[in-house]
């Protein structure tokens, strides 16, 4: 299996190949997604600003005042917390139509460290107007997400998680939209509502429910801005919703359901499962999943004691 990183890479070198338009720019992140062949096959749609994420920001804004169709690539954290400020303008209030595509999203390269582990990015951009968000739950959905973004006209970030071997989710036969989330597997007592890789782990932890004599709904909501309302209104009559994030439970996919629950008259008990307590300390990325409670037993567990709360 490849990775999303990989995958990412491969298929915006073919859809710059067809397409002239389209400028690969990265932040000495070449390497990751094949920059190789960056340098081969496309050495004048690719530009590599080397360390330097804020500068990689203000040369892909340049490149979209012109026209230009600008992927930009880094590790997530940096991305979207060193350069917020020229996001904000250059994305935000100048609306410029850049496609940010960040790497590590959540847990994926804690083995580097806090420094790597971005959890606080969908916070971070979820509060300039305008920008949509995006998460794919695994390379198919990826490669779907990158060829509708290519003629999307809008500021769009997306959120690369999960390690080297992305679980598959989706066959050939699904449809992907922006802005209309997936429903994966349906359900009737409990509404499991999750993003990015945490979707796959959503699929174990509905068996085990279901093994456990509770029917789940399991929900990919794969865009975070703007999010799908129409979905989360299809829940109202169930008895607990469930939002699973590898992301701080402030300010990310959590925040934004319950802030759209709260609008409702009535609405179902909301459970969220995210990064609690601070940050996690360097551990590679399956022991990162384990302590910080994402494993698909642990939640079931938290979900079936929940409902008896209920």
């Amino acid at each position: 299996m490849l990775g999303m990183r990989r995958t990412c890479g491969m298929v915006l070198k073919e859809l710059a190949i067809s397409n002239s338009n389209i400028i690969i720019a990265t932040a000495d992140m070449a390497r990751y997604f094949g920059g190789e062949a960056y340098s081969r096959d496309i050495p004048d749609q690719f530009v590599d600003v080397g360390i330097a994420e804020q500068n990689l920001i203000g040369v892909a804004a340049g490149m979209a005042k012109e026209g230009y169709t600008v992927f930009a690539e880094s590790y997530a954290t940096f991305i979207t917390s060193r350069c917020l400020d020229q996001i904000r303008m250059n994305m935000g209030y100048m609306e410029l139509p850049i496609k940010l595509i960040g790497v590590g999203g959540g847990l994926s390269d804690g083995r580097f460290g806090p420094s790597h582990m971005a959890l606080e990015d969908i916070a971070n951009l979820r509060v300039i107007p305008g920008i949509t968000i995006l998460s794919p739950a695994d390379c198919a959905e990826l490669t779907l997400m990158l060829e509708k973004v290519v003629d999307y006209d809008k500021p769009t970030y997306i959120r690369l998680t999960g390690g080297a071997e992305c679980p598959i989710v989706f066959d050939s036969s699904f449809e992907f939209e922006i802005g209309k989330a997936n429903c994966i597997i349906d359900g009737k007592e409990i509404a499991i509502i999750a993003t990015g890789t945490m979707v796959a782990c959503g699929i174990e932890v509905v068996n085990l429910l279901e093994k456990n004599g509770y029917s789940a709904k399991l929900i990919d909501m794969h865009t975070l801005t703007p999010l799908d309302k129409d979905s989360i209104n299809e829940l109202m009559d169930y008895k607990l919703i469930v939002t699973m994030e590898e992301h701080m439970i402030n300010g990310g996919l959590g925040s934004a359901v319950s802030e759209y629950l709260v609008t409702q008259k009535k609405h179902p008990v909301q459970m969220f499962v995210g990064i609690r307590d601070g940050y996690p300390k360097t551990r590679d990325y399956k022991e990162l999943l384990n302590v910080s409670n994402f494993g698909a037993e642990q939640i079931a567990n938290n979900i079936i004691k929940k409902l008896m709360e209920i």
